[in-house]
């Protein structure tokens, strides 16, 4: 095995966890960026989940990478056999399957590094998320600013033709489907009708 570096760490799990617009995406990809001019050429791979009707090796304006769209958590292990280091975005949206998938990638080697959202828009845990929290080695909780007031937010607030969702709403629309957008807040301004 190659001798390792700052950018490449072999047997460790690293995470970005937050709501939505903290930079969970921008922070994974500024932590993978150095390894394309590491002279020792590590590989690595971008996935995401397939939730949609995105096509596969799909990349935005301000990605480096050619992000890998796969199905489920399984779609992970088979795509991640050739690298070094394992960039996974949206993380919770995989199945539970995806805890198991990260520990047997560790006990081969790999580093991996996913970014998620920690809570859904009911600012509850979102799937999985509790379990990778414990199994990373290395965890960086972010914080966006509240749309209201300006303090850290913690929450996605959910909203639908401008009024807060109501908690009964599904965990996951899909972008475009409907009138929902997106916003940071604290936990003051987050709101949840029919939360108990």
């Amino acid at each position: 095995m190659k001798e390792a570096s700052s950018n490449f760490k072999p047997y460790l799990i690293e995470g970005f966890v937050g709501p939505m617009f903290s930079g969970k995406t921008r922070d994974l990809l500024k932590r993978i960026d150095p390894l394309r001019y590491d002279p020792r050429n590590y590989s690595y791979i971008g996935i995401k989940p397939r939730i949609d009707k995105r096509g596969f090796n799909c990349r935005s304006a301000e990605d480096f990478i050619d992000w890998n769209y796969v199905k489920n958590s399984k779609g992970i292990y088979e795509l991640s056999k050739y690298f070094e280091i394992i960039a996974i975005d949206e993380i919770q949206f995989f199945d539970k399957g995806i805890v198991k998938v990260l520990l047997d990638l560790q006990k081969e080697g790999k580093n991996v590094v996913f970014a998620g959202l920690d809570k859904d828009f009911r600012g509850e845990c979102f799937g999985s998320m509790s379990e990778l929290i414990t199994i990373s080695n290395k965890l960086e909780k972010l914080h966006g600013t509240c749309n209201q007031c300006g303090e850290p937010a913690y929450y996605t607030q959910r909203l639908i033709n401008n009024e807060p969702a109501h908690y009964k709403s599904p965990i996951v629309l899909i972008e475009g489907s409907g009138k929902e957008t997106y916003e940071p807040r604290c936990f003051k301004h987050h709101e949840v009708p029919g939360k108990g």
